[in-house]
């Protein structure tokens, strides 16, 4: 595996935030981003090898892709911490458009829409 393409809900100002923030760090391989398709329910994320992941399995699988993050991939996975997680990251999904709401968090989509809708004042230039 050389590298990974995460199909995230660009619709979403949460999983837009949470992608900027992912692009951020330091990656232990390269990873590709692309809006999910309407079929796709949650985060999936695809290996260059053809292995899928879903859900919880693909928020794992991201923290493993970053540096400064794979010791929390293998300790989520772990049997004791596992269940937990995947209740966190079902509970997240599943409230990513209230918790974007809530955070003020825009999709980029969004952003560049209002952003069109903005008018600048002319100005000359003597």
């Amino acid at each position: 595996m050389t590298s990974l393409t995460l199909h995230y809900d660009a619709q979403c100002g949460l999983c837009s935030s949470m992608r900027n923030w992912i692009q951020s760090q330091r990656h232990a391989l390269p990873l590709h981003f692309l809006p999910k398709p309407p079929e796709e329910r949650n985060l999936t994320v695809i290996a260059d090898t053809g292995e899928v992941w879903q859900g919880d399995s693909a928020w794992l699988m991201v923290l493993w892709a970053l540096e400064d993050y794979r010791s929390w991939s293998y300790r989520l996975s772990s049997p004791a911490l596992l269940p937990m997680a995947r209740q966190a990251f079902a509970t997240l999904s599943r409230s990513r458009t209230q918790l974007s709401s809530w955070l003020g968090l825009k999709a980029d989509a969004d952003l560049v829409y209002k952003l069109q809708q903005v008018e600048l004042p002319s100005c000359s230039l003597r």
